[in-house]
């Protein structure tokens, strides 16, 4: 979720590209990366892309992206969540994938997006998890649905950005100044990285993998992980980068409510070498949300996601008595 570099006004560049999109009629002709893609409509006219797989009888639990990704950026091999009797539902959030944009939006605003979908799918009560910026909007919705979510993981997330915060990199401190004062500088750092991204996805990857630590670097050494990676640069794009720059204002922006109002139990997992979401993150959210649990895993890093998915999602599933898997009436 770092921000990268944020450049000076004078920088040269064009970013006018960033913001053009192909529009919804143009993906809704396109198969989605993964080969499931579905939308719902929302109120506003919206439209709301997800993937499910799974069991369809199992217990239902919605997987959150991180920040620069998209639906598709989960474990690649889908029949674990069958095997352990989840029915995963992984989404995308607004502007992004299949997601029609929602520009201005809060972190707040998202959680009314989740209860349009699980209404839609005739689900009482689920899961989340969130994955490094997709943290955020996991506890969003078990803060603004208390009667829905019945259990949150947060793997590597993010806690909010705050001046004072021991935890915060150089970047987190340069986001949250420039997202009030000077949101060109946000919108400028997201269109260097997707002009790169978008021109040459493997190069990208590649650059970005060369700067990890070892740990991260040996996960991603999987073909099946790096073919996910480079499939993402299609989906996050899918309607121009204005989706990216609204995700980078929400993550530096505050989040709308208390940590201590969060009333679903919470299972943390973090790698204590984590150099994007830095450790000291996920112990300020196990410190501060009453409902917490965490393990810290010495010597892991950011991508820990994919080498304990079995391990994380097992543990979910065995918690599924908190979870009703029945349907609502009609």
């Amino acid at each position: 979720m770092t921000l990268l570099h944020l450049p000076r006004r004078s920088e040269p560049g064009d970013a006018s590209e960033f913001w053009t999109s192909d529009g919804i009629g143009a993906f809704a002709e396109t198969e989605a990366t993964s080969g499931l893609g579905r939308t719902i409509s929302l109120a506003d006219g919206r439209l709301l892309g997800y993937d499910e797989f799974g069991d369809p009888n199992g217990v239902p639990i919605i997987f959150l992206h991180g920040f620069g990704s998209s639906r598709v950026v989960r474990h690649p091999d889908d029949s674990i969540a069958a095997q352990l009797g989840i029915r995963m539902l992984a989404v995308d959030r607004p502007g992004i994938g299949l997601s029609t944009g929602q520009p201005g939006r809060a972190l707040v605003d998202w959680p009314a997006d989740v209860r349009q979908l699980v209404d839609a799918l005739g689900l009482r009560r689920f899961g989340m998890v969130g994955w490094s910026g997709g943290g955020p909007y996991a506890l969003a919705c078990a803060w603004a649905m208390p009667d829905r979510v019945a259990l949150v993981g947060l793997i590597s997330a993010a806690a909010p950005l705050f001046r004072g915060a021991e935890y915060m990199l150089r970047t987190h401190r340069v986001a949250i100044r420039a997202a009030d004062h000077a949101p060109w500088m946000i919108r400028l750092a997201m269109w260097r990285w997707s002009r790169a991204q978008r021109a040459d996805p493997e190069r990208h990857l590649d650059d970005a993998i060369e700067g990890m630590i070892e740990a991260d670097r040996l996960v991603l050494e999987d073909p099946r992980l790096r073919a996910v990676m480079i499939g993402n640069a299609t989906e996050l794009y899918r309607q121009g980068g204005r989706g990216l720059y609204d995700e980078a204002l929400v993550i530096a922006r505050p989040w709308g409510f208390p940590l201590s109002s969060v009333p679903a139990p919470v299972r943390i997992w973090h790698g204590e070498e984590d150099t994007a979401v830095p450790v000291g993150m996920g112990r300020y959210l196990a410190r501060e949300l009453p409902g917490a649990r965490a393990t810290f895993y010495p010597g892991e890093g950011h991508h820990l996601v994919y080498d304990r998915w079995r391990e994380i999602m097992s543990e979910l599933a065995a918690a599924s008595h908190v979870i009703e898997t029945g349907r609502t009436a009609g």
